[in-house]
Parts: C-alpha cells; structure tokens; sequence
C-alpha cells in the first residue's frame, strides 16, 4: 500500500500528475497541482482530517473511493469525476468547495452521504442513468444549481438540504429520480425545477420554504406532487409551457400566489391545502383555443436547447407534448381553499368568480399575435369544506 503522508506542519506535499493503481491513502495537508485519476480496480481513500487543496486538475475515479470527513477544495479545479464506480464508492460528511462540479457522477451507484457542497459552480451532477444515492447532504451557495439529475438517471435523492444557490436548487432534466423525499428548500430563487417530456418523478413529502418559486414544471413535464409543504414562497408551484403535473395532498399555503399557470398547462389539483395564498390560482397566456390552433406550430418553430442554453437538443413529437383534455378549463375540484375563502363559495355557488381565483372570469381575453384569445377558466367545485393538511 502507498502511504502519501505531511509529515511536515508548515509546507503541504507537492504532488505532480499521476495515475492511481492498486490501494493508495492521502492523509494530512495535500495540493495537488495535476490530474489524478484512479483506474479501474484501484481504491484511493482519503483520511478522516484530510485536507487537500487543488491548484488546477481534479479527481476522476474508475476504480473506488472512499473518502471520510475530509476536505476537497482549491480554485479553477475541475472536481470530482466519478465514472461506474460501484455502491462501494462512498464520499461521507466531507466538504466539496471551489469547483466547476463538485462531484459529477457519469455513471454507477455511489453513495455520496452528508456532504457539504458549496461555493460550486455546480454542486453534485448526475447523468446517464446514473443511480447514485445522495443522502442528508448540505448543497448551498453553489452559483448555479446544487444538485443537477439529467438524461435518465435515477438517483435517490433524501434529507438533503437545498440553499441560496444561485438559480436553482435543484434541476430534474429528462430525469425521473426512483427516490425524490424529504428535502429541504429555502431561499433559491428556483427551489426545484422538473424540466422536460420524461421527467415524471414521483416527489412526495419535501418541504419548500422562502424560494422565488418553489417549484417550476416546465416543457411537458409531469411530476408527481404529493404530500409536499410548499409554504411562503413567492409562486408555490408555476406550470409553464405544457407542463401537466399532478398535485395531490399537498399545502400549498401563505405564498403570495399558489399555483401560477400559463402556455397550455394544464395540471390536475385535488386534495391541496391552498388557504391562505394571496391568489390560490392565476392564469395568463392559457387558452385551449389558442392550443388547439397554433400550440403545435408554435412548438415546431422552438428551438430545444438544454438545461442552461446549450446545443440544441431533439425536441419530443407532437403526440407526446398534446394536452390530455382541451375543454377550456383547468381542473381543480376537491381542494381546500380556507374558511373565509369556503364561506365565500358558499355565497357565491358553483357558477360564480371567487375573488382568490385569477382566471378567465377577471380577465376574459389576452392579445397574442395581433388577435384576442379566451383566457381559460378554473373549475372549482365541488369543493372540501375542511382542511386537508
């Protein structure tokens, strides 16, 4: 075994470019000023105390890593790589800094377990069907996003904690993740963005708090919703874009508007909690009519681009990205709405324009293209006559 060991106190080890065969152990104050990669069938771990700082490079492992309550940082480094690496690879309460990606995980099952993920460019990657478990991590103040799922991975994602990171928290992308639970939103400006035909995960009992908009469901995407805490947000959940998510038994309650929809979205909501919201439902630019006439062609002439304006992408066809039901209504029957805003349906009855709804009962029209449009309308009753959460 090679032992790469400071026995110094006061001038770290050099280390040049290498390649890690065999079972290598860093301990104590390292730089690494060169690419290290490790080749498949060898194992690299690094010490409890570690505290490594690259000075450029960065760490890509095909064979394993084990690496506990360490630190990984430096500046102009690339992160870690971490490429079908087996369950057997585990990063556990270390700190990932100064990095374009702090762990970008390419393919395989790592288990990357209380890390703290931040002043990242990108805070953890996963790609490529990757089935990485990313539990109880800390990812904050990464400047885009700290946790990003793309391209048909399925991570386990569990008790994380998602803060102030520069657009999103974290970013579904043509991903469906087999465990979406327990996380922690607070302060992004995005908290969870799910993106994208295919990516239709299942995201129950997370809580977001204090975001721009908690959840973004965007380009024919159509998660599932359920059991969330989705609570003093500026927008609680905006379908944009075709976007169908279903909501179900969520609190959707004290943001100044609830749910935001607009392009052709149509979401199914029963069983929410939406008391308390400035507006529970608003709609603009949404109208079947329009759908029905232009949404395609106007789809045809998108130009797909990936997650942060990359290359172009291949668009989905038409028949995957069509509404289930055009009738000009958006279905939210079974939901509670709070006492007073009950009392007041109770006055007003089925057929009337409850003040705490903003749709085609406000604002009958929108202009789009020179021509006016029917803005479409919520159906609201039945309604529950109790709360839900």
């Amino acid at each position: 075994m090679r032992i790469l060991l400071l026995i110094g106190l006061l001038w770290p080890a050099l280390l040049s470019a290498m390649t890690l065969d065999g079972e290598t152990r860093w301990q104590g104050a390292m730089t690494i000023r060169e690419p290290v990669r490790v080749v498949s069938g060898a194992t690299l771990r690094i010490e409890p105390g570690a505290r490594i700082t690259f000075a450029g490079g960065g760490l890509t492992v095909s064979g394993r890593l084990i690496a506990r309550q360490c630190e990984l940082g430096g500046k102009n480094w690339s992160g870690i790589v971490l490429k079908g690496v087996g369950a057997d690879t585990l990063l556990a309460d270390c700190r990932i800094s100064g990095a374009a990606t702090g762990v970008l995980v390419e393919s395989g099952e790592p288990r990357l377990e209380g890390l703290t993920l931040e002043g990242n460019r990108i805070g953890i990657e996963l790609r490529r069907k990757s089935a990485a478990t990313v539990t109880g991590c800390l990812l904050r103040d990464n400047s885009r996003v700290g946790l990003f799922v793309k391209d048909g991975a399925t991570a386990a994602v569990v008790n994380n904690r998602f803060e102030k990171n520069g657009r999103f928290g974290a970013y579904l992308y043509k991903a469906q993740p087999r465990r979406f639970t327990g996380n922690v939103f607070t302060g992004n400006p995005t908290g969870l963005m799910v993106s994208h035909y295919g990516s239709n995960p299942r995201l129950v009992e997370n809580c977001l708090t204090g975001n721009g908009t908690a959840v973004l469901v965007d380009r024919a995407a159509r998660p599932v919703l359920r059991r969330n805490d989705i609570r003093d947000n500026e927008i609680g959940v905006r379908c944009y874009r075709r976007s169908d998510p279903l909501l179900e038994k969520n609190r959707i309650s004290g943001n100044r508007t609830g749910v935001s929809i607009a392009y052709s979205s149509y979401p199914r909501l029963r069983d929410n909690d939406l008391s308390g919201n400035g507006t529970a439902l608003f709609l603009e630019y949404q109208s079947a009519q329009w759908e029905r006439e232009k949404g395609a062609a106007a789809r045809e002439q998108e130009v797909s681009r990936s997650a942060f304006g990359g290359r172009p992408r291949q668009e989905v066809g038409e028949a995957e990205r069509r509404p289930r039901k055009l009738d000009g209504t958006i279905d939210a029957r079974g939901n509670w709405w709070g006492t007073a805003a009950t009392a007041e349906l109770g006055r007003i009855g089925d057929d009337g324009n409850p003040s705490f709804i903003d749709d085609g009962r406000d604002r009958p029209t929108f202009e789009e293209g020179g021509r006016n449009w029917p803005l479409d309308r919520v159906r609201f009753a039945p309604w529950l006559n109790e709360a839900v959460w």
